[in-house]
């Protein structure tokens, strides 16, 4: 099958999470046979996406970055369209325009989708602003236009799928989901050499939470709660980087944690499950908001699989992962009182964590690898063919 794929994907606002895409791409191609050409915009860093691409010149500034991204973008679509001749062709709800005049046109045999991966507009507990009106008016008439011309959509959850259904009246049967998943050959306490322990951690029981640190992750509360905890035994490492970074190293410095809480830098994605390796248990006590409801957290599989218990909030995106098993410790809510307790009783536990941790390596193994993923994108476009026949 050859799959053309725009996504809005940009090389410096998305290195933090270009993981499914490269995953995703590599498995479409090797295990499903597919020849996969997707487009990526601006320059490439670190080798982050270590494979072809359909490259985009954009330039980096804030008006100009997204003209350059529509006018280039478009043009590079059409081109590739004509070259390439996709058995599909996979859009996201910002490329969705790409589409026109296809979408349009009299007896078209493609199938055009949809994937959106996190929703553009979310309900919010406080006043909307503008910007909040501007996207909730963009997100109802790009879905109107998915569901007039286009042939369907994937989400990355069945929450969001209901959500898209109920409040956008979109048939079910054209809606397909597909969400995160580990490489089980990276991710694998049997197969990933553990990195070096730094001397700071020696000893020490370490909690672990990475990738993107932003103010909507629980971090800021997680921090509150070591301080809580009052054990020199316990620490608390960050690797990644994010907007909240800067708070939370001030936070780290005002309640005297620099020999508790330590803030690494991002390292490459192939050391990730060598440090994921030498932590005694993860932490993502996230805030229980609708975003991420809707969303479905690739770093929980990535430490399920490398066998550890995750702390986390009960909430559906969770739960509906991990359910009643003994890797994931729930907590009610995300302030630090609750979140200090969940600590403390993982730190009392912690003879029982390496066991625990099996369950969550099962439950990737049987659901949640990207060969899972990618077989079920394949099986919604098969679908999607057989019912435009």
């Amino acid at each position: 099958m050859k799959i053309l794929w725009f996504p809005r994907l940009q090389f410096d606002i998305d290195k933090l999470h270009i993981t499914t895409w490269r995953e995703m791409c590599r498995e479409l191609e090797q295990k499903w046979k597919c020849d996969v050409r997707i487009a990526i915009a601006g320059r490439p860093c670190n080798n982050v996406f270590d494979k072809e691409h359909i490259s985009i010149f954009i330039i980096r500034k804030k008006f100009f970055r997204v003209l350059t991204f529509w006018i280039i973008g478009y043009a590079k679509f059409i081109y590739h369209c004509l070259v390439f001749k996709p058995d599909v062709i996979i859009l996201d709800i910002f490329t969705v325009w790409f589409s026109m005049p296809f979408a349009i046109l009299p007896g078209r045999k493609i199938p055009i989708i949809v994937d959106n991966r996190a929703p553009f507009y979310n309900m919010k507990p406080y006043k909307p602003t503008w910007n909040d009106k501007i996207m909730k008016a963009y997100t109802r008439l790009s879905y109107e236009y998915c569901k007039r011309f286009l042939d369907g959509m994937t989400v990355i959850t069945d929450y969001y799928k209901d959500y898209v259904c109920r409040h956008f009246k979109l048939n079910p049967l054209s809606i397909g989901v597909w969400g995160s998943g580990a490489d089980i050959s990276m991710f694998s306490p049997d197969k990933a050499r553990v990195s070096y322990l730094p001397d700071f951690l020696k000893g020490k029981f370490v909690l672990m939470q990475h990738g993107e640190i932003g103010y909507n992750r629980g971090a800021l509360e997680t921090v509150d709660a070591i301080k809580l905890v009052n054990n020199e035994k316990i620490a608390l490492v960050f690797i990644g980087d994010g907007g909240a970074k800067e708070e939370i190293l001030h936070k780290i410095k005002a309640l005297d944690l620099e020999k508790r809480v330590y803030f690494l830098p991002a390292i490459p994605y192939s050391e990730m499950p060598g440090c994921i390796g030498y932590c005694n248990c993860a932490i993502m006590a996230y805030p229980n908001i609708e975003y991420w409801n809707n969303n479905n957290p690739i770093k929980l599989f990535e430490y399920f699989a490398m066998g550890k218990v995750v702390i986390c909030t009960d909430m559906w995106t969770f739960r509906s992962v991990g359910g009643d098993t003994k890797c994931i410790h729930y907590i009610k809510q995300n302030d630090p009182e609750t979140i200090a307790k969940a600590i403390n009783y993982c730190y009392e536990h912690k003879e029982y964590l390496e066991e625990w941790g099996r369950e969550g390596i099962k439950i990737v193994k049987e659901n949640f690898t990207w060969h899972r993923q990618a077989g079920n994108l394949l099986s919604f476009i098969e679908q999607l063919k057989m019912r435009r026949c």
